[in-house]
């Protein structure tokens, strides 16, 4: 995640633009402009198009289950801004281990807001995992229509007016950038106006980034640590295509991640698919009454019977370790597909030439994934095998 979320904030950046004009480029910049210069209300998604796996673990059940998973993931929601009250309104759906996670940002000027009706839904993926975060009731309500201040001082180590500034001079610089790229770059078919963001817009944005922020004292704190070997970790390959239909101002962004074998990682490459649809949803933003705002103290104390000093040291240094064992041993022991999951997987498989495989490696392959199935799914996949 640390590798794409640079990537992610220069893509981002993008969408908030300005520019005037007639061509393909400056009907892009137009769209880009309206929206943080009017009033504005948008459908968004996110759905995960494709994964491919790396060559060594396209054979893997554990790798495939994961994979299904991940594409199972949808997020969808929308986005809203008041222009004169200089206030957003984001809410969000998450779909995700059979869960629905609400997710809501309110901000107004310099303050942000956060929903903590999320709890619950991180609490019940998070007991799949044998966690020891808390699901009694009484605890999860007490979370229920309640916001953390992020713009309080003992919730983020920032100064807020120094990340508001940093923003707006930022903005000009990738505004600057984006004005100066070539006209051949942005195209139109019929209504359509697409562009390409490449890896390389990235990493010249990025440096500008940096730049910037060792240009003023106050802007210290937002220097990249060990910039070099970020950009150096960055995906391979990162393309993102938009796609503009300038005359219902819909949005779709498709965002492409190849990684480096190097990398050890199981994925080779993602595609993450994004959508803006404007809608008619405009309403007046409401901040969170006094009531409602908690802060990181209260949360503790309200948790704290549930954060043992194992589980702090868990999360600390061994959080990645130990998820990878839990996660083992959930697949070794009484793990079960689900249905739309074993569906896709079938899919997958009967895409696969597995001809050449000698009767060994096919028992080899059906002993693998044995531990996932019932004995119905099981032999389904073994007929899939020996029809091979």
């Amino acid at each position: 995640m640390k590798k794409i979320k640079l990537a992610l904030l220069i893509i981002l950046s993008v969408i908030i633009l300005a520019g005037c004009g007639k061509s393909a480029k400056e009907e892009f910049f137009d769209y880009t402009k309206k929206n943080v210069t009017e009033n504005s209300s948008n459908d968004i998604s996110m759905t995960i198009k494709d994964i491919k796996l790396t060559a060594d673990m396209k054979d893997s059940p554990e790798a495939n289950v994961m994979v299904t998973q991940l594409k199972d993931i949808k997020v969808t929601g929308s986005m809203q801004h008041d222009v004169l009250e200089k206030a957003t309104n984001t809410k969000l759906n998450i779909e995700a281990l059979g869960q629905k996670i609400p997710l809501e940002f309110i901000s107004k000027n310099d303050d942000m807001y956060f929903s903590l009706d999320i709890f619950r839904g991180i609490s019940k993926i998070a007991s799949q995992f044998n966690s020891e975060l808390p699901s009694d009731e009484k605890t999860l309500s007490a979370f229920d229509g309640k916001y953390l201040k992020l713009s309080d001082a003992d919730t983020l180590e920032i100064d807020s007016k120094s990340a508001t500034n940093l923003t707006k001079e930022f903005q000009k610089e990738v505004s600057n950038y984006f004005t100066s790229l070539d006209e051949e770059r942005f195209t139109k078919e019929n209504d359509v106006v697409t562009f390409k963001l490449t890896k390389k817009d990235v990493v010249v944005l990025a440096e500008k980034f940096n730049t910037l922020s060792k240009s003023k004292k106050e802007y210290k704190e937002f220097v990249i640590p060990d910039f070099d070997e970020m950009i150096k970790n960055l995906p391979k390959a990162l393309d993102a295509k938009f796609n503009l239909n300038t005359k219902t101002n819909d949005l779709a962004v498709a965002l492409t991640s190849t990684f480096d074998k190097k990398d050890e990682g199981f994925i080779d490459s993602i595609e993450v698919l994004y959508n803006y649809k404007p809608n008619d949803k405009q309403v007046a933003i409401k901040l969170p009454a006094k009531k409602e705002i908690v802060n990181v103290k209260e949360i503790e104390a309200i948790l704290a019977p549930y954060l043992s000093d194992e589980l702090d040291e868990e999360l600390d240094e061994e959080l990645d370790e130990e998820l990878d064992e839990e996660l083992d041993e959930e697949l070794d022991g009484d793990f079960n597909m689900a249905d739309d999951e074993f569906k896709e997987l079938v899919k997958e498989l009967e895409k696969e030439d597995f001809s050449s495989f000698s009767a060994a490696e096919s028992d080899e392959l059906l002993e693998e994934y044995e531990p996932l199935l019932t004995e119905k799914q099981y032999k389904t996949i073994e007929k899939i095998f020996k029809n091979k």
